[in-house]
């Protein structure tokens, strides 16, 4: 299956800025209780209370009051601080994200408009740097090259302009969402792990975190083998 990308689709790689979004529907109001009117249309507002929660080393998102137990928490969470619609937070999981769901994106046959294809993409990777665990999981190994990397580097800021020349790269879609999920199970595993030291998990979050941890690996998102098609 191929994937088809133009100058006007790199915002599905998450690594050029997407662009401006048509004005959307709500602009003059209509959004329901709890919702506001955003760049992709309404979307659902954080209930009062939010705190900023640092995952580790320099990231820090504003996630909701309960910080997320798991990776699928986390993506989901970042998508909701990025303001999109309730038609593509159903993307905002490791399982359902998939290089499926954008080709249904980039025709049209989804409801989630192609231009938060890149936040999406932000979010699974949280806004970082993953291009050493896309090498060693075969990103460089397609028709593309090393030039796939790039897929792998969420950074805030990073823009490339996509080409036809990228295409080989989807091939390897599984391998870097799998870096992805890996880095926030390791990243989660520290934080609590401070933070017991620290004494300041509740029972409660404490006995949740633990279970996560213990089956981290019930839920991976497994790499495709490497081949050349």
């Amino acid at each position: 299956m191929t994937f088809p990308i133009s100058s006007d689709s790199c915002a599905a790689s998450g690594c050029c800025a997407p662009p401006p979004p048509p004005a959307p529907a709500c602009a003059g109001g209509g959004c329901p209780g709890g919702y506001a009117c955003g760049g992709y249309g309404c979307h659902r507002v954080k209930a009062k209370g939010s705190r900023t929660f640092n995952m580790g080393d320099d990231d820090t998102h504003s996630y909701s009051e309960r910080r997320p137990s798991n990776p699928d928490e986390a993506f989901l969470d970042c998508c909701i601080t990025q303001q999109l619609p309730d038609s593509c937070l159903n993307k905002c999981n490791f399982r359902t994200y998939t290089k499926d769901a954008l080709q249904n994106m980039y025709f049209k046959a989804d409801a989630c408009p192609l231009e938060a294809a890149g936040r999406i993409n932000y979010c699974a990777a949280q806004g970082r740097d993953h291009r050493q665990c896309c090498a060693r999981n075969g990103m460089t190994s397609t028709l593309a090259g090393p030039k796939c990397l790039v897929l792998c580097d969420q950074r805030p800021g990073q823009i490339l302009q996509l080409d036809l020349s990228y295409v080989p790269c989807y091939d390897r879609f599984e391998n870097m969402k799998s870096c992805f999920y890996h880095d926030i199970v390791q990243r989660m595993k520290r934080t609590y792990a401070y933070d017991e030291a620290e004494e300041t998990e509740t029972p409660n979050e404490e006995s949740e975190i633990s279970e996560f941890v213990e089956n981290s690996e019930e839920f991976i998102p497994h790499a495709h083998p490497i081949s050349f098609d």
